[in-house]
């Protein structure tokens, strides 16, 4: 008998011999203690580096463009008539202007330029 590792068999007859309850697993977890102490094995499995950098990703494609839609209507103090409003945002490469000519930004060049 051949035994695979992607075999549906093989890892119903493992569930069962473990007492693996899938919805259990799958269920959120709604304590802030168990999700404290589920913190050290994620960072294990993930990485701490992996973890901010998609949190970061997340940030730029959604969250952004959440807060910019949220709070999308600026109306003038002095003649509500006159608003402005956001329809969309877009994040890309820095730049910055120089005598009419874009160029791109590193961290080097910012930190040599004392810019941010």
């Amino acid at each position: 008998m051949v035994v695979r590792e992607n075999d549906p068999a093989l890892s119903d007859l493992q569930e069962k011999s473990l007492g693996i309850d899938k919805q259990a697993l799958a269920a959120p977890v709604k304590n802030a203690v168990d999700k404290f102490q589920l913190l050290p094995e994620f960072l294990k499995v993930r990485g701490l580096v992996k973890q901010h950098l998609d949190s970061f990703n997340y940030f730029v494609r959604t969250q952004i463009k959440k807060i910019v839609q949220a709070n999308d209507l600026i109306t003038s103090k002095i003649d509500p008539s006159i608003y402005l409003r956001y329809k969309d945002v877009r994040i890309g490469e820095p730049s910055v202007i120089i005598d009419g000519v874009t160029e791109k930004l590193t961290p080097h060049k910012c930190r040599l330029s004392d810019i941010t």
